[in-house]
């Protein structure tokens, strides 16, 4: 095991610039803090998981599959507890959302969301603070996750 931690007086000479930051927006945060609070530890709460691991695709798509993954992540994952499957996204959508370039990334995340069965909640930042319709929509989302994964279970055991 090996600390890398030169002296808080000492910096390392890098080509560019680059400064610690945090990893989650104020709203972000806030949000994160609610859905701690929902959960109370009965699933796991990645924070902007890559897509790439989240989403496994065929490796015979080649290097066109990866690229449309590699570089995107979902805001907020909530996995099981035991085996960490993925049951849903959640993205926050601020007015960046409303930019043709994020718009056609969100088209792309929809889709990919839907054609793997995880079900992706797209939460406008304007109804953080209504919790009531928050717990009904994770609900819900959870249960169609649920039954989705019992029925390719009970395909795979079929074949």
């Amino acid at each position: 095991m090996k600390l890398i931690a030169p002296d808080p007086e000492m910096r390392v000479a890098m080509p560019y610039d680059y400064a610690a930051k945090p990893l989650l927006t104020p709203t972000e945060a806030r949000f994160h803090a609610c859905l701690l609070q929902i959960t109370q530890d009965r699933c796991r709460i990645q924070i902007k998981p890559r897509l790439a691991d989240v989403f496994a695709y065929d490796e015979e798509d080649g290097i066109g599959a990866l690229s449309m993954i590699s570089q995107r992540h979902v805001d907020f994952l909530i996995c099981r507890n035991d085996d960490w499957m993925p049951m849903l996204g959640i993205e926050l959508d601020d007015a960046s959302h409303n930019t043709p370039k994020v718009k056609k990334r969100d088209i792309f995340v929809n889709q990919l969301f839907a054609s793997t069965g995880v079900p992706l909640l797209r939460l406008p930042v304007q109804e953080l603070d209504d919790l009531e319709k928050l717990v009904s929509e994770l609900t819900k989302a959870w249960h169609r996750r649920w039954k989705t994964l019992e029925m390719e279970s009970g395909l795979a055991q079929a074949a």
